[in-house]
């Protein structure tokens, strides 16, 4: 029996297609439409194969791959230019994406922009009311930013991070084949399960999190626990259906003081998404468990301990020591470094990843209210 007949995948999330093969759904979905716009990674639309299953679509696809690593607000200002400008666009009424976290972002940027008729997407950055009308289809080829799962997608506006975020660009239909996450080279894996187990853990302990997305987040990180060596049975599809879970997880609760302390790493300094979360997951952890009620901006100190207590059994720890070593033991099994100093972000540099740290809806969805000096200290201890 596969990973996703275990955890009932099919039947718990209407929409979502899971299993080995599961991509050939696709046919019938594009069936539906005259035109398809499908949005795609350019370095991994071959090699996971999508594209040779793509070619028998050709007369209804109308294709745009991205062979960017993050999106700056200019080089999605250029791809929405050239898509409005492709001849039959007005036939398209539905929009693939078959990547991971950039492709699906894009796609979901797109759309909006589309729907709206817009000038340029930076009109979509300021007018946050506005939603999509495209039948929206994704197609996760990596392991982690559970994109598909979430209402909501990132770009970097003179490197400071901004979002969309509207029901609407949730996906009606999502493709979880582990066909499609075959060819992900070691390191990609690395760093995107890292990024789930990121989206898994501050949902836990995030001021929004609720029982719905505690227990996606329990579920996910299980997964990814049990399965971090390499030659694990059905270790690739485990990350799959984790990434998924820990997406749905944040599209409740939204991420906290990691990911907002992220953006900047990757911004000024190219450390990828999912590492950067996690270089500073275990300080963060440490700072929230330490938290008295007085630090909890009105939450009850309960908050703490239900969230800990999920998060020691999740990880199979028992102590908040435990959990922080488990955290960096996590990170060395999947071979990457463990601080800041190995990617070349030097003591001299932290301010200016400080500066930019504290974000609106990120920062302060932390269960503990953190002041410039609490990621001063989290980041000279990250170095």
């Amino acid at each position: 029996m596969s990973l996703s007949s275990t955890h009932n995948f099919e039947s718990r999330f209407p929409g979502t297609a899971t299993g080995t093969g599961c991509i050939n759904e696709v046919d019938k979905l594009i069936s539906n439409h005259e035109k398809v716009l499908l949005i795609a990674d350019a370095a991994g639309f071959e090699p996971c194969g999508a594209a040779k299953y793509f070619t028998k679509h050709s007369e209804k696809v109308i294709q745009k791959l991205y062979s960017g690593k993050a999106l700056p607000l200019e080089e999605v200002e250029e791809v929405y230019a050239d898509i409005v400008q492709t001849p039959d666009i007005d036939k398209v009424t539905s929009i693939i994406a078959v990547g991971g976290g950039t492709a699906m972002d894009l796609a979901k940027i797109i759309a909006i922009a589309l729907t709206n008729k817009s000038n340029c997407v930076d009109d979509i950055l300021i007018d946050h009311k506005k939603g999509n009308s495209f039948e929206l289809i994704f197609l996760p080829t990596t392991v982690g930013t559970g994109s598909e799962a979430t209402s909501f997608a990132v770009v970097y506006k003179n490197k400071v991070k901004m979002s969309v975020d509207h029901p609407t660009i949730i996906p009606q239909k999502v493709i979880l084949d582990p066909k499609l996450v075959e060819s992900l080279p070691e390191p990609v894996v690395a760093a995107t399960v890292l990024d789930a187990l990121a989206h898994a853990t501050e949902s836990a302990w995030a001021r929004k999190t609720t029982s719905e997305s505690r227990s996606y987040s329990s579920e996910s990180i299980k997964l990814i626990v049990s399965h971090l060596e390499p030659g694990t049975p059905n270790r690739l599809e485990a990350f799959q259906l984790a990434s998924h879970l820990s997406g749905k997880a944040i599209n409740i609760s939204r991420t906290t003081l990691c990911h907002s302390m992220s953006y900047p790493m990757s911004a000024l300094f190219g450390v990828p998404h999912g590492i950067a979360c996690c270089l500073t997951l275990s300080k963060v952890a440490a700072l929230n468990f330490a938290s008295k009620e007085e630090d909890l901006g009105g939450l009850p100190l309960s908050h703490i301990q239900e969230s800990f207590e999920l998060l020691f059994a999740a990880y199979g720890v028992g102590s908040i020591s435990e959990l922080t070593k488990k955290i960096t033991s996590i990170l060395e099994t999947l071979g990457v470094k463990t601080s800041l100093s190995d990617f070349g972000i030097l003591k001299d540099d932290l301010p200016s990843i400080a500066d930019k740290a504290l974000t609106k809806g990120r920062s302060d969805n932390n269960p503990r209210k953190v002041s410039p000096d609490d990621v001063m200290e989290i980041l000279v201890g990250s170095c």
